[in-house]
């Protein structure tokens, strides 16, 4: 008699534009895959979205991933079909609500306990203040008055951002007292503009924080049967007119080896304090004079065009990394080889415009090998487009760090001639 051997199960609840690739990765591997997915979408249905989304095993819809009862709903009925191995998100918006259902299943994810401290600024600053490391003077305040107070007690510039965010939303840099009661300001009317589903997180609390000085700086880690794993330091440039905006990544960041260990073995301390247990993990901090300081801990992997730039750079998928912890399968302790720098630029117009009405980009056939990938999703002649919408981004490849961010750099004023916006630099 024939025995057939059933496939193991991964859900992927909700995904980023990194993530579709993953679960595209799990088919490949043979792995059973379902997937729930919220109305808001935080991809772009492309024609190959589109083909990999069409060969999943399950697809089961909800409204939001954000709603406790929605997902353990829609996993409690995925267990019906087919008993669960792993559950994988990459979107941080829900992963706090991922991680508490998978507690209540009994379905191995990230500690739900780290996961809600992670995701709450202040928390995880109280956290990692009272275990001994580094960490930026901070105030939680609800009013705006409050972080003018705030402001004025700690010293300017701060920062202010929502106590528990994403992607940047809403955060901006006070010079002043008066600049910092105004972002306040500017954050708390700006939550009604966000989708319904972000709402309430946004609506925690304020942090004023104090401003860091040094380059933005990112671990990417993970961690499995209480043993880390070193993946890449990444760096981060940040825009001109408001460092709160990332422009893209730069893999590997461009420190010593000495500098390097420093940032890893502190988000290694920081992960432990939170109670990380499980999964890959994107640690961003500001490498100041002292030492590296947390900016935060995302309790996901990277997103954005990161996980496109480890691949270009070391040929291997961050993502396959991440399936094989999440199902509990050995993880190769040396990082990949690779040599030379991978740049990633974001396309964001500096302000609300509409593109001209011929946008030429014919003279990227001379950008010669540096330029690896360019994709344009948004750049069609005559569009509308709004301030810091990522219209496209791009990729190159040099021997040096400086060589590739000045390519980088380079192209993008040259696709600004070509769009005839002005772009975010």
């Amino acid at each position: 008699m024939k025995v057939t051997v059933m496939s193991q199960h991964i859900v992927f609840i909700d995904s980023s534009r990194a993530g579709i690739e993953t679960m595209h990765l799990a088919k490949k591997r043979g792995l059973r895959v379902s997937f729930i997915r919220a109305g808001y979408r935080h991809y772009i249905m492309t024609e190959r979205n589109i083909r990999i989304l069409s060969k999943l095993d399950n697809i089961i819809d909800i409204s939001a991933s954000t709603v406790e009862n929605e997902v353990l709903c829609a996993l409690e009925h995925i267990a019906l079909v087919a008993p669960i191995d792993a559950v994988i998100t990459e979107l941080e918006p829900c992963v706090d609500v991922v991680a508490r259902v998978c507690a209540q299943l009994g379905i191995l994810f990230t500690s739900s306990s780290a996961v809600s401290a992670a995701r709450d600024k202040l928390r995880a600053r109280e956290i990692i203040q009272h275990a001994g490391l580094r960490c930026p003077q901070f105030r939680q305040v609800t009013a705006p008055r409050e972080a003018r107070a705030a402001a004025e007690a700690m010293g300017t510039p701060v920062v202010i951002k929502p106590q528990t965010g994403y992607f940047s939303l809403l955060a901006a840099i006070a010079p002043t007292p008066r600049d910092a009661e105004c972002a306040a300001q500017k954050l708390l009317l700006g939550i009604d503009a966000l989708p319904v589903h972000l709402q309430s997180q946004f609506r925690k609390g304020i942090l004023v924080e104090e401003y860091l000085v040094g380059p933005l700086v990112s671990a990417e880690m993970g961690v499995l049967d209480d043993k880390f794993y070193r993946f890449m330091l990444s760096d981060h440039p940040r825009a001109r007119q408001d460092e709160c905006i990332e422009m893209g990544a730069s893999m590997p960041a461009n420190l010593s080896p000495d500098k390097m260990n420093a940032c890893f073995l502190y988000a290694e301390a920081v992960a432990r304090e939170l109670g990380f247990d499980l999964g890959i993990f994107h640690a961003e901090m500001i490498l100041t004079k002292e030492g590296p300081v947390l900016i935060e801990m995302n309790p996901r992997l990277m997103g954005g065009v990161m996980p496109s730039v480890y691949r270009h750079l070391t040929g291997e998928s961050i993502q396959e990394r991440l399936i094989d912890i999440h199902l509990g399968l050995p993880i190769r302790v040396k990082p990949p080889k690779y040599s030379g720098c991978v740049s990633a630029r974001n396309i964001m117009p500096h302000h609300d415009a509409i593109l001209a009405d011929r946008v030429d980009m014919s003279w990227l056939k001379d950008c010669g090998s540096e330029l690896i990938e360019f994709n344009p999703h948004r750049l069609d002649s005559g569009l509308a487009v709004r301030r810091a919408e990522i219209l496209g981004w791009y990729h190159v490849r040099a021997k040096s760090f400086a060589e590739a961010n000045t390519v980088a750099d380079t192209i993008l004023h040259r696709v600004e001639r070509s769009i005839g916006v002005p772009l975010i630099h």
